[in-house]
């Protein structure tokens, strides 16, 4: 019967049998067990030993309090009494409640961050083995590989998930969280999961030049990630209620406030306010997501399989060929549509702060156009090709693209991609306009989008001219260069001491409205830009566009002696 299933699996998905056959022995098997009935033992010890106990009748002389007590005096604050055997009158609902919250994070970690850190390394041993080249050469599929990774890499952590089912379902049936909560949970769970692995699979295999550094990156960065979602309150930031909408945190907070609303004594939500925060006040598009389980879990999973969806399209490109880029710029214009109408959506909210949800949209943007950088901007041999054989190799419609030279920068996925960048931010300002329009404000918000959008554009043009170069590791030193670009125009700031009221060019025209991920600084730059002169601001942006004009005309000059042939290089020195 095994063997049957074995073969079955095999004839479908050489990879996934090929990863079967290498984990799942008696030993990884009994290990992966042993450490989930452990690890499920440890919790409900953890949470059974914050239980209070009873002394002896003889040396009760003082009064004992603890939130899983049952007489409520005051806010958060519940006496302990004795029941008929002189024991404490304990809360069991609000104790399994605590063991179904606990369990449910604990799971999620173990699964994103365990499961992200095995797909990337997997991916890294490929890789340096040589094994890697030898799967892209089999006639299986991109999607095949994909699928077979995705499900046969991490399956004892799926192994260890299915063991902790049963407590999981017990403490939340016993805690009264409705069987539908517990239900869309597990969704939420999968729905991450294939978003995450997927993130992972594609992050493993464009970033080889790490090296072994890979997995400890990837696995760090879910980690910080899944903690925000978790442990960041909700106060209209489109930004965080995104990352918590691409995690199943979105569902648990929902289940915990459905739940603690059953629970005598209403106070008991303070204790868990670290996890709900304010939920029940997040909206999409005014839809109340924050109060409606089927919403949220609906959401959830759309935003989740949007994700995955654009992921598997950069692994499909990016597997068969290593040297090209991860989107077309076709793709990538329709990802950043799917993008904006999303994290739009987190932005209309009834009772939304403006500068608020401005800083969250304008983080989330930043993050998004510099993984869009890395995923449109072509290697050193590829711009070489594009800039010598482009009129020699054009696609269909070939009169059209020579007769109007431009459209070879929007569409050719081997051209520079300062201009796909261009149209892509484009798109975005369109797409806010709405909605800056519905919010009334002022003419000086247009001033501070078309300055964020010549940082950016700034970026995407010093990234495509260190890729241009001849050094070695030219991805790092386009990633560092772009990260000092963002960062140390704040530190320089900062340590010479230059105040943004008495030099507010400087601040303006070299600093994005963002520091440490901080809203309050997009806060304090926005009003800068208010208080700021209307010839201040305009100097700003003709500064940043005089240096926007130079870095392309650099590029221009790199590409037209690119474009040249070897022998008139030859015969010109």
């Amino acid at each position: 019967m095994t063997f049957n299933l074995l073969d079955r699996i095999g004839n479908w998905n050489p990879q996934l049998f090929r990863e079967i056959k290498g984990r799942l022995k008696i030993g990884n098997i009994a290990i992966a067990s042993a450490l989930s009935l452990c690890g499920q033992l440890l919790l409900f010890l953890f949470v059974r030993a914050q239980m209070p106990v009873a002394p002896p009748a003889g040396e009760y002389t003082y009064s004992i309090y603890s939130r899983f007590c049952t007489e409520f005096h005051g806010y958060n604050d519940f006496k302990c009494v004795r029941d008929a055997l002189g024991n404490f009158a304990i809360n069991w609902q609000y104790l399994l409640l605590n063991l179904f919250v606990f369990l449910s994070i604990f799971s999620a970690i173990v699964l994103l961050v365990a499961g992200t850190y095995m797909l990337v390394s997997d991916l890294d041993k490929e890789e340096r083995r040589g094994t890697l080249n030898y799967i892209r050469l089999s006639p299986q599929s991109a999607n095949t590989i994909f699928i077979g990774k995705i499900f046969g890499v991490p399956i004892l952590l799926y192994l260890a998930a299915i063991l902790a089912v049963p407590l999981h379902l017990y403490s939340g049936l016993a805690a009264k969280v409705p069987l539908q909560g517990i239900l869309c949970f597990y969704i939420a769970i999968v729905a991450s999961c294939a978003l995450f692995y997927s993130a992972a699979m594609l992050f493993g295999l464009t970033t080889s030049w790490l090296g072994g550094f890979q997995p400890w990156l990837a696995s760090a960065a879910v980690l910080f990630f899944i903690t925000v979602a978790f442990n960041m309150p909700l106060r209209h930031n489109p930004a965080v209620e995104l990352i918590t909408f691409l995690s199943p945190a979105a569902v648990l907070k929902l289940s915990v406030i459905l739940v603690i609303d059953t629970i005598s004594g209403t106070s008991l939500g303070y204790a868990l306010d670290w996890l709900t925060g304010f939920f029940y006040e997040v909206q999409w598009f005014s839809l109340p997501v924050g109060t409606k389980l089927a919403l949220t879990t609906a959401l959830n999973f759309s935003i989740c399989a949007t994700g995955t969806y654009w992921l598997w399209k950069g692994w499909q490109r990016r597997f068969p060929n290593p040297n090209a880029t991860v989107l077309s710029k076709g793709q990538s214009y329709l990802l950043v549509i799917c993008c904006q109408i999303i994290i739009l959506g987190f932005a209309f909210q009834d009772e939304a702060s403006f500068n608020d949800s401005i800083s969250g949209l304008l983080i989330f943007n930043l993050l998004m156009f510099i993984a869009l950088i890395a995923a449109l901007t072509p290697d050193r041999q590829s711009l070489y090709d594009w800039a010598r054989y482009r009129q020699q190799i054009v696609p269909r419609g070939q009169k059209l693209w020579r007769r109007y030279p431009l459209l070879d920068l929007i569409w050719s996925e081997k051209s520079p991609a300062v201009v796909a960048i261009a149209i892509n931010l484009f798109i975005s300002v369109i797409i806010f306009i709405p909605w800056m329009l519905f919010q009334g404000t002022e003419k000086e918000i247009f001033c501070r989008v078309i300055l964020c959008v010549n940082l950016i554009l700034i970026y995407a043009s010093i990234a495509q001219l260190f890729l241009l170069t001849k050094k070695r590791n030219l991805e790092i030193w386009a990633a560092g260069t772009i990260g000092s670009s963002i960062l140390l125009p704040h530190l320089i700031l900062y340590m010479l001491s230059i105040d943004p009221a008495t030099a507010p060019i400087l601040w303006l025209s070299s600093t994005f409205p963002i520091l440490w991920l901080s809203s309050t600084f997009a806060s304090f730059w926005f009003s800068l830009s208010f208080t700021a002169s209307g010839n201040t601001i305009l100097f700003a942006i003709l500064s940043q566009w005089t240096v926007l004009v130079l870095l392309n005309l650099k590029l221009r000059s790199q590409l037209k002696i690119a474009g040249q042939s070897a022998s008139k290089a030859l015969l010109k020195a």
